[in-house]
């Protein structure tokens, strides 16, 4: 067989393992979430992991319990993204009002108030206060210095703070 033929027939053979076992996934990983969209985000992702290191996992003696474990794996990792994102509130810093008592209804009005700051700075907010990472590590992680890091967390902190004051502050 050519290496073509090679990578038609791999082709083929990943476009059928998806086919067959892409609904029985999407529900057992619906069953674990109690939450469809996020199952078939993982699913998806699963199926794109498996997709790259297909030659690898098609000789494995499991790869239907390898992309179970995967889509398991990308269930608990949104799990904990949404539970962080939750704790957003809690962490920008409290002034006079309890924020912790704030229910917010969904994600989108997380979503929505992030989108209300400049780039940098909700890049900076989230991986501080919803990925936890450091002031150094986010020097790092962006290519600025820790300054310019804790002069765009202090105005992300001082506009969310108002925000979160003018939205939730007579509740």
């Amino acid at each position: 067989m050519t290496g073509k033929n090679l990578g038609q027939a791999w082709t083929a053979e990943y476009e059928g393992f998806v086919l067959n076992h892409s609904v029985p996934l999407v529900r057992t990983l619906s069953l674990i979430t109690l939450d469809r969209g996020i199952a078939e985000d993982a699913a998806q992702e699963a199926f794109l992991q498996l997709l790259v290191n297909w030659p690898r996992v098609r000789a494995m003696e499991n790869p239907v319990g390898w992309v179970y474990r995967v889509g398991i794996n990308r269930c608990r990792d949104y799990r904990r993204a949404i539970y962080r994102a939750g704790r957003l509130v809690e962490r920008i810093g409290r002034s006079s009002h309890d924020y912790q008592e704030t229910q917010w209804s969904s994600g989108v009005e997380i979503m929505s108030v992030l989108a209300t700051l400049p780039r940098r700075q909700r890049i900076v907010a989230v991986l501080f206060f919803v990925a936890g990472h450091s002031t150094a590590e986010i020097a790092c992680i962006m290519g600025i210095s820790q300054g310019a890091v804790g002069s765009h967390l202090h105005r992300a902190r001082t506009t969310l703070r108002r925000i979160l004051e003018a939205d939730y502050g007579s509740e």
